[in-house]
Formats: structure tokens, C-alpha cells, sequence
């Protein structure tokens, strides 16, 4: 069992969460969800004890924990030269169910696993005998694997506890938020209504004095700090959904790509085999396969980063590459997200820079944040920023 009792964290002054409390139990499989950057990862961490907290304890019982990170190049294992994004997955958390853990904590298992890989984990989560924390926002495996979802209140910086899997979290997450909303109109309604009342009778004070008019001022003021002050109803915050606009410019029978006869081997494996195709124009192309059949390797021979043993790659012109690898490595880790974002090849002004990271919400401090210290959702929202 593990109990975390009134925890509390910040970052550079701003609250993740404060004083929260909650019990894992043996056989307790819980989804962990919040929004990008809410202190999911780093509540995992302080369990762990990689990460101190501001206050609050964690009492561990008697278990052994299994920790699958989402950062899976911290795995320093030879076989990693060889293995898929979706393999390494698989293959780190094997080796964690090797070490006969009592708890698992997995930290967005399911970034690169394709459907089969989804259906193995959902299985390991159901059959697992102890406790399981998952952070993730894959609702397949939520309401396929886990009985209870425990949301980090971005808001308020604190838990909310809902019974189920993520349909039935999200059902009644919606009719809470109704009623929030609506507590919210009320208490702005009653401070309103009591500020105008404050407001003429200070005036009628004003002119006429009055001890008994003096009496029911402060009444009312006492009345008004104990009513909504001391209650005071937080704002509900919808995020507005992010837009992308990556239109371009592009003629319908325009030469984007041609791929001929690409062949990959490695030293045990034949990966590609006179693979060939074309792009052009406007068209959308999935590339789908098994983990490991070479769907990452394809992308790096086009875009220049590996080299096939034979084959041949033709670009069409006045084409420009927008990469999103699946392990982002083209971010800097050092960086700030506001020099991550001027170093991608573009003219623009600090105001249109500070306009677009606010759409992909990066506003006045997180803007400044280190790169290395953004969690995964903010990593992907600032390739895409780059992307536009």
C-alpha cells in the first residue's frame, strides 16, 4: 500500500498541487490525468523519491516498485541500437515484470506502442496481482484497464477521485463542471449584489451619519467575507482547443516525394525491401506496420538522417521538411522554449513569437521554461508551435 498524505508541490513558484491525499491499495488500477504540465510526472517522481516535495509524506509499505518512465533514452541498454520506439517499450517494461515488482507506476506507457503492443499492455495492466498508477491520456486503456481515475485539478491544484475508467470519468467530470459553473454565476450574482448595497450605504453614511447605518455596514462586511471571501469560488477554465495551420501552397499534381526500390538491412534483420512510392500535391499518407518493420527508418532515410543500402530518394523542388520524430531529438535540451522556437529557419518578429507560443499555450513564464523541464505534452505542443 502506498499513502500519500497532504502533498504539495511547486515549480518556480507556481503551485502543481497542495495538500492532496490519496490511498493505493493493492489491486487498485488507477489512471492518473490532468493537462500537460499539471505535476503527473512529477508526482511519480516524489513517490520514487527522484523529486523532493514542499511538504506532505509518502508512506511505502512493504512494496516494490516498478517504474516505467516516458523518457525511455534513459535506459542505457545495448540492445536500445536495434530496437523500435514501440519495442523499447515493450522490452523495458519486460525487464520491469522480470524484477517481480508489488506496484507499477507507468508514466505514458502507450507513446509509441502500435494496436498489438496496446492490446499486450492492456492485458499486463488487468492481470498484474498489485497496484497500478497510469499516467496517460489514452482512453482506450483507461476504460479498458484501470477501475478509478484520479484528475490533478489544474484550477483548484488538487485531486479529484472518480470511480470507473476515463467514459465514466469524463460523463461525470462534465456534469461537475455544470454545477461548478453554475455555483460560480451564483456567488458572482450575491458579491455584486453586496458590493452595490455596500457602495450606497457607505454613501448614505457618507452624508448622514449614523451609528446604526455604521452597525449594518460592517454586518454586511463580515457577512460578505464569510460568504465569499472565505468561499470563494475559483473561475471554471475551459482551454481553448489549439489550431493548427500548416496549409502550405501546393499544386494537386506537384512532385512531393518519390521513394524507389529503398533497401535497409541490418546485421539480423532484413527491415526494408525495394520499398516505392509517391506523394504528390495535397495528399495525406498513413504509414502503418508492426513495431520494428522499419516505419521510423523510412522517415529518417527521407529526411536525410540515415542512409539505405540502395535505393533512391528524390525531393521535390522547393520542398521543406517539417519532422516530428517520435523520440524529439530535434529539441534542444538546454534551450529556453522561446530560443527552441527562434532557432527553426523562419523570419519573425518577438511580438508574432510570443503571439504563437500563447496559442500553444506557453504564456509569460512557461515561455522561459527550460526545454529539459517541460513535461511530454509541452514538448509536443512546442514542435508543433515550430511546425506552424
Amino acid at each position: 500500500m502506498i499513502t500519500i498524505k497532504n502533498l504539495s508541490k511547486s515549480i518556480l513558484g507556481e503551485p502543481l498541487f497542495e495538500e492532496v491525499s490519496f490511498t493505493l491499495h493493492k489491486g487498485d488500477k488507477v489512471g492518473l490525468v490532468g493537462p500537460n504540465g499539471s505535476g503527473k510526472s512529477t508526482l511519480l517522481k516524489i513517490v520514487l523519491g527522484e523529486v523532493e516535495s514542499d511538504g506532505g509524506k509518502i508512506l511505502i509499505e512493504n512494496e516494490r516498485i516498478g517504474y516505467l518512465s516516458q523518457d525511455l533514452s534513459k535506459y542505457a541498454d545495448p540492445d536500445f541500437l536495434k530496437l523500435s520506439g514501440g519495442q523499447k517499450t515493450k522490452f523495458v517494461l519486460n525487464k520491469i515484470l522480470d524484477s517481480n515488482p508489488t506496484v507499477l507506476l507507468l508514466d505514458e506507457p502507450t507513446n509509441h506502442l502500435d494496436w498489438r503492443g496496446l492490446g499486450w499492455l492492456e492485458e499486463v495492466v488487468r492481470e498484474f496481482k498489485g497496484a497500478v498508477l497510469i499516467v496517460s491520456h489514452d482512453r482506450r486503456l483507461l476504460d479498458n484497464s484501470v477501475n478509478k481515475i484520479i484528475e490533478i485539478d489544474a484550477v483548484n491544484h488538487k485531486f479529484n477521485e472518480y470511480s470507473g475508467g476515463y467514459t465514466e470519468y469524463a460523463m461525470e467530470k462534465e456534469r461537475k463542471l455544470a454545477i461548478w459553473e453554475e455555483d460560480y454565476k451564483h456567488q458572482q450574482r450575491e458579491k455584486r449584489r453586496m458590493e452595490l448595497w455596500l457602495a450606497l450605504k457607505r454613501q448614505e453614511a457618507h452624508v448622514h451619519p449614523d451609528p446604526a447605518k455604521g452597525k449594518k455596514i460592517r454586518a454586511m462586511e463580515k457577512r460578505m467575507q464569510r460568504e465569499i471571501f472565505d468561499q470563494e469560488i475559483k473561475k471554471p477554465r475551459n482551454q481553448k482547443k489549439i489550431t493548427l495551420d500548416l496549409k502550405g501552397e501546393t499544386a494537386s499534381g506537384k512532385l512531393i516525394l518519390r521513394v524507389k526500390d529503398i533497401i535497409k538491412n541490418f546485421p539480423d534483420k532484413r527491415l526494408l525491401w525495394k520499398v516505392g512510392f509517391e506523394l504528390r500535391g495535397q495528399e495525406r499518407v498513413l504509414l502503418v506496420g508492426d513495431n520494428g518493420s522499419g516505419k521510423t527508418t523510412l522517415l529518417k532515410i527521407i529526411t536525410g538522417e540515415a542512409t539505405p543500402d540502395s535505393g533512391e530518394i528524390k525531393i521535390g523542388e522547393k520542398v521543406r521538411f517539417g519532422y516530428f520524430s517520435q523520440e524529439h531529438e530535434n529539441l534542444d535540451p538546454n534551450k529556453t522554449v522561446i530560443d527552441e522556437f527562434l532557432s527553426a529557419d523562419r523570419l519573425i518578429t518577438t511580438k508574432s513569437t510570443r503571439a504563437i507560443l500563447g496559442s500553444f499555450r506557453f504564456g509569460e513564464q512557461n515561455a522561459f521554461k527550460k526545454v529539459s523541464s517541460l513535461s511530454l505534452g509541452e514538448r509536443v505542443r512546442l514542435i508543433f508551435a515550430k511546425l506552424t
